[in-house]
């Protein structure tokens, strides 16, 4: 207000608006900032990180290419642009983005870590290896890149780095985060050595600290998770409010895979993506749950323009290069928590198909403790994942009343105990030809994985699953 002309401010007030999720007004002011400063490269970059969020990936590849046009060192330009073709499954793209970032980062561990990860993705765990080593020649005593490379290369999990370990945790001056590593390591060697006990004490422990690392985003988004989101009434009673709407996407048939986390559900969808009818996988995209979380922000009804959300939601699908003709309209969608919009899926897409998948409760737990999962707040307190899980069988439950017939309960333990009938039944629900190659989805050569599962998903079906 003091000096309109001030693009600085314009562009910081776009940032703070695109962390509350308020992406147009974020997108008004960045382009403020540049009509300003048509040489802002900042501006530029925190344009292209909004359209990401609106699923805008090619207007946000052209911003965050025009940033590192005008400022070639730009550390978040290129980071930025990774994260959208890693989004659009163009991983290549995205690793030689992180490679290049290497390259003027000489100091920094940070851009090996992101190609190790992304290496990861594709299954190329002798370059993930040599990445992860990479980032540590240059920050040696980051516990984050030992934490990942012990999951490839299990033998250095050995007596000189328990005692680096615990000299790193020991210092005065450690970060938290380095803390929280420290102590989720210290449980891997609990475990090797069988002393349950102690590591799950360091389970609970590392959980803790990395909760507390980022205490206030975290604490922000479990409250979204746990109350915000479960007392929407609107995405548990959409049919009774709309039951005359236009339906627009008669030919789409996409296969929702729910559950909560560490289920078997990556172990389903390329089951059902490695058929004799391959068709596309979208992993954990969460379009649904950005657009619904969207919506709640602005505060507007769930139950208004029924067609815009088919549109809306339809063209980010195609976007992310999962509605294809040529693979009859059928793709996955393996984003777990969608089990919050199972009435809203029928109604955007009523040839949708929903599979839940379930486990023994203790053991997706004790998985998820063991598996640090960064992106799910909830997962690091043994309270929150517990109402979470309530919170989950309580909808499912509900769902199953008021939807009959309308989702497929998949069960992981007869899954891996009989993989070949369990599989032909779960193709004959999904609409798609059963063929050895299901059961046989580690064979291919195009396999990609986003998740925590990808070491595990490239290996045969066993049956460690029921003896864990």
């Amino acid at each position: 207000q003091i000096n309109p002309n001030y693009a600085a401010a314009h562009n910081n007030l776009g940032a703070a608006l695109k962390e509350l999720g308020e992406y147009q007004q974020a997108i008004n002011c960045c382009k403020k900032a540049i009509q300003i400063n048509p040489n802002y490269a900042d501006a530029y970059n925190n344009l292209g990180a909004a359209l990401r969020e609106l699923s805008e990936y090619q207007q946000a590849i052209n911003y965050c290419e025009k940033a590192i046009q005008i400022q070639p060192d730009l550390e978040s330009g290129y980071i930025n642009l990774g994260l959208v073709f890693q989004e659009l499954g163009e991983i290549q793209k995205a690793i030689n983005c992180h490679k290049r970032l290497s390259q003027i980062q000489s100091n920094s561990g940070n851009a090996h870590q992101n190609i190790g990860r992304l290496y990861m993705v594709l299954g190329e765990v002798k370059k993930a290896i040599s990445s992860y080593q990479d980032a540590l020649k240059h920050e040696p005593d980051n516990l984050v890149y030992y934490y990942h490379l012990v999951d490839l290369k299990k033998e250095i999990l050995d007596l000189n780095l328990r005692n680096k370990i615990e000299r790193i945790i020991n210092d005065k001056n450690c970060t938290k985060k380095n803390l929280a590593y420290g102590n989720l390591l210290l449980s891997k060697y609990e475990q090797k050595n069988k002393n349950y006990k102690k590591e799950f004490d360091y389970l609970l422990k590392g959980h803790q600290l990395y909760f507390e690392s980022e205490e206030k985003k975290h604490k922000k988004q479990v409250e979204y998770w746990l109350n915000e989101l479960p007392d929407v009434s609107e995405l548990f009673d959409f049919n009774k409010s709309r039951k005359n709407i236009k339906k627009v996407n008669n030919k789409i048939k996409p296969i929702f895979i729910v559950g909560v986390p560490r289920c078997g559900s990556t172990l389903v969808e390329k089951i059902i993506a490695s058929g004799a009818k391959t068709i596309p996988t979208g992993e954990e995209i969460g379009v649904i749950s950005t657009f619904v979380k969207r919506k709640l922000i602005k505060k507007q009804s769930l139950n208004l323009e029924i067609e815009y959300f088919q549109i809306q939601l339809t063209e980010i699908y195609k976007q992310k290069k999962l509605i294809q003709e040529k693979k009859d309209f059928t793709f996955t969608d393996k984003t777990l928590d969608n089990f919050f919009y199972i009435s809203l899926i029928k109604e955007i897409f009523p040839y949708a198909k929903v599979i839940n998948c379930t486990r023994r409760p203790l053991s997706s737990i004790m998985s998820i403790l063991q598996n640090n999962l960064p992106a799910v707040p909830w997962a690091h307190s043994l309270n929150h994942i517990f109402k979470y899980f309530d919170i989950y069988h309580e909808t499912i439950e509900n769902y199953k009343k008021n939807l009959p017939n309308f989702i497929y309960e998949l069960e992981l333990e007869k899954l891996v105990n009989d993989p070949e009938n369990e599989s032909k039944k779960l193709m004959k629900f999904c609409d798609l030809p059963w063929d050895k190659k299901c059961i046989e989805f580690y064979k291919r050569k195009d396999l990609i994985s986003k998740t925590t599962s990808n070491i595990q998903i490239r290996k045969a079906i066993t049956k460690d699953t029921n003896k864990k």
